[in-house]
């Protein structure tokens, strides 16, 4: 992507690294073999604490970058990799030495996961749940610059440090509160506990009408990032050791279609209510979270472990 000479072959570099984004699932099975099950939580919300990190750090280093010269953040992204790489191959151990596992073709059929997901009841609904977190994270996601401007008049100034308040506050509540509630409520009722926080927050949030009401509910929002990270440590107590990988990989591959159906819808939402109520689409997105609670109900404590 760095040394592009044509936009067809940006585009190649860029499908490719979507192909391998796929390690994220890989990294969220590692964390999973790696960590006993009552801390599952506070390491899945460490590691949403430091993306989050890294989404502020990331476009403030490529925009300094890119200033410098255009291909430059490119050319970073390639090296930090590279240093991955490195720290993967020299420093991690391999977490599942000694389980006997073989590859093999059959294993690498796309809709295998799925088939099993469908015959594994007990997952089902937590699977759809985290789907329609994927939705409603999508709104914040895809209309919040339209919104502020339209809205409160912010100009960029503004809706930069809201963007930098935002992330920061996610970072710290995922990294400090997930594993301290889930410890005391379980990870059911952190959940739920995330959710209401979270639909308060669209609620207030759609309401607003003043400026200072933007950043009053940060907080709010990001009590409600406590909720994802304690969801995936629930679906990974539902299955067995050598399924997690298969259940990172099909929790990361639905999360990613609702990533590319929440903005269209959001943004069709948003643009066909803007005249009549523009804060709408936050109404849709708390709503959403009524959808999930039936669903989670459904959810029984003891572990379900697949055959």
């Amino acid at each position: 992507m760095a040394f592009a000479p044509w936009g067809w072959v940006l585009v190649v570099g860029r499908t490719i690294a979507g192909i391998t984004s796929a390690n994220m699932a890989v990294g969220t099975a590692y964390v999973t073999d790696i960590t006993p099950e009552a801390e599952r939580a506070k390491r899945f919300g460490l590691m949403g604490a430091m993306m989050g990190i890294g989404f502020i750090v990331g476009p403030i280093l490529g925009g300094v970058l890119g200033t410098w010269w255009l291909r430059s953040p490119f050319v970073a992204a390639a090296i930090l990799n590279g240093l991955n790489l490195l720290v993967a191959l020299l420093v991690l151990p391999e977490s599942r030495l000694g389980t006997g596992g073989k590859l093999s073709w059959k294993a690498l059929n796309p809709l295998a996961p799925l088939v099993w997901l469908w015959e594994f009841k007990p997952l089902l609904p937590l699977v759809v749940v985290n789907v329609v977190f994927g939705l409603i994270a999508a709104v914040p996601g895809t209309i919040w610059v339209l919104y502020t401007a339209d809205r409160f008049g912010w100009d960029a100034d503004a809706i930069g440090v809201s963007i930098s308040l935002f992330g920061v506050c996610m970072a710290a509540s995922q990294a400090l509160l997930t594993g301290f509630f889930s410890k005391h409520l379980g990870d059911l009722w952190t959940i739920f506990l995330g959710v209401a926080f979270d639909a308060l927050a669209y609620l207030l949030m759609g309401l607003a009408d003043q400026g200072w009401m933007g950043f009053a509910v940060t907080p709010l929002f990001a009590l409600g990032g406590i909720a994802p990270p304690a969801l995936q440590s629930l679906c990974t107590s539902k299955v067995g050791p050598d399924k997690q990988g298969e259940l990172a990989g099909v929790l990361t591959s639905l999360g990613s279609l609702a990533s590319v159906a929440g903005p269209v819808l959001c943004t069709a939402l948003y643009f066909s209510t803007r005249s009549v109520w523009p804060g709408a689409v936050w109404a849709v997105g708390a709503g959403l979270y009524l959808l999930a609670a039936p669903l989670l109900l459904t959810v029984r404590s003891p572990r379900a472990v697949p055959a």
